[in-house]
């Protein structure tokens, strides 16, 4: 009897905490389409949700005239789009484990039936071997969660606050960079006598910039010629490397 009064009173706390769970998600998801930052996969989502989910991934990398076929008799097709000008016919599949050879088949008929050029299954989680050999017969496209995330993230760093926050950002060599620019050559006394660094920082430093190819050993005198012309050009090869 008394367990059953302490958990009847914890009812209402549990409601309270997964009602604001769930108002986080919503909130996290709405501004994250508002803003342009596609949020991580939730395992809460639906199917109908997932489908969504997947449709603006697609979008933010590139996919265009995307459409969401209807919820019954859709052919084995969620999602038809075109992508530099082929048109694809999409199988969304939210699983809770591995994805087998029925949606590798749907996928497949369905693009018949819509008459596009590409088959693709996705899903938030993997493929079974047999639906890989399947698709491999049938050049049916397969994209598992570990793929998806990947488009996930491509879309976001395009998005209006990756791009601003990407600017934000100053690499700890820019000030170095315009230096050197300033100069002319790199030497390791340069940059002790201008900010002031232990001989070894400054080498440290030089050594990196050497490793990135943007400047050349050390000559007789200590100097390094440079190998870049523009803070944009260094920046790049830094922040691509």
């Amino acid at each position: 009897m008394k367990k059953c009064i302490i958990f009847i009173l914890k009812i209402p706390f549990l409601l309270i905490k997964y009602i604001l769970c769930f108002i986080k998600w919503i909130l996290k998801m709405l501004f994250g389409w508002i803003f342009g930052w596609i949020p991580d996969f939730d395992e809460r989502m639906s199917g109908e949700e997932f489908e969504e989910y997947v449709k603006e991934i697609l979008k933010r990398n590139g996919f265009k005239s995307l459409e969401l076929t209807k919820r019954s008799g859709d052919y084995g097709v969620d999602i038809l789009g075109k992508y530099q000008g082929e048109s694809y016919a999409i199988q969304c599949k939210k699983y809770a484990k591995p994805v087998g050879v029925a949606a590798v088949q749907q996928a497949y008929s369905g693009c018949q039936y819509y008459e596009c050029d590409c088959a693709v299954v996705v899903t938030n989680h993997r493929f079974t071997a047999q639906a890989i050999a399947l698709a491999h017969t049938n050049q049916v496209e397969l994209w598992d969660g570990q793929y998806l995330n990947s488009l996930k993230h491509k879309a976001n760093t395009r998005s209006f606050f990756h791009k601003n926050h990407e600017k934000m950002k100053e690499h700890p060599y820019q000030h170095i960079i315009d230096l050197l620019l300033d100069e002319g050559y790199a030497s390791t006394s340069l940059l002790v006598d201008h900010f002031h660094y232990s001989q070894e920082k400054a080498f440290y430093i030089l050594e990196d910039l050497q490793f990135h190819d943007l400047v050349s050993s050390e000559d007789h005198l200590g100097m390094r010629d440079l190998y870049f012309l523009s803070q944009e050009e260094a920046m790049n090869i830094l922040k691509n490397r």
